[in-house]
């Protein structure tokens, strides 16, 4: 799986070089392994190796001073940096769905279920530019690692992709069809997502 993640960036980014360089220029290099074992202590659970791989060969945009990126995933979603996804989660954590998340780290909710205002078993990895966020369920399950999309009014609730790896394959091949503005940077149709 982490071949395929590897793959599959490798072939977003390569995409982007060429339609939008704009938005390939802004995405970071790998994590540092540093801040993903910062992220990693403050996680109740493992997070899903895909992660982990993405993670391996980027860290995210910087989207609170880079606007040149785009919408790299579709609905607006901009990857976070492993720094902003430790510090979101821990901003998070804190408005956990008392009806999922016990004292102890057990959820009485699997992954792919809704919760408001949010779980502590999720974790950000993507921010949308109205303020919502992407988030990988480690809840148990059988949809662990699924993709939620979350909102401070709505709260979570399962997003179209059931692992990052299915998100970057779809990515992938829906940059086929997606456009670049005159700045370069990535736009996708309203009808594509």
């Amino acid at each position: 799986m982490t071949a395929l993640v590897t793959r599959t960036w490798q072939q977003i980014v390569t995409l982007l070089q060429d339609r939008a360089p704009a938005t390939a220029r802004v995405i970071r290099p790998p994590a540092p392994a540093t801040e993903v074992r910062r992220v990693l202590n403050v996680l109740p659970a493992e997070p899903p190796t895909d992660l982990l791989a993405w993670w391996a060969v980027m860290d995210g945009i910087d989207d609170e001073r880079d606007y040149r990126a785009g919408a790299l995933i579709p609905h607006h979603f901009v990857p976070l940096a492993v720094r902003r996804a430790r510090d979101e989660y821990l901003q998070q954590r804190e408005y956990r769905d008392l009806d999922c998340c016990s004292d102890d780290n057990r959820h009485h909710k699997p992954a792919g279920e809704t919760v408001f205002p949010y779980c502590a078993a999720l974790i950000p990895v993507c921010r949308s530019i109205d303020g919502g966020m992407l988030c990988v369920d480690t809840r148990p399950g059988e949809r662990y690692g699924c993709l939620m999309d979350w909102y401070a009014s709505e709260g979570a609730y399962a997003a179209e992709w059931y692992s990052v790896t299915h998100l970057l394959t779809d990515v992938a091949g829906r940059l086929g069809a997606a456009a670049a503005n005159e700045e370069g940077m990535l736009t996708w149709d309203s009808d594509l997502g």
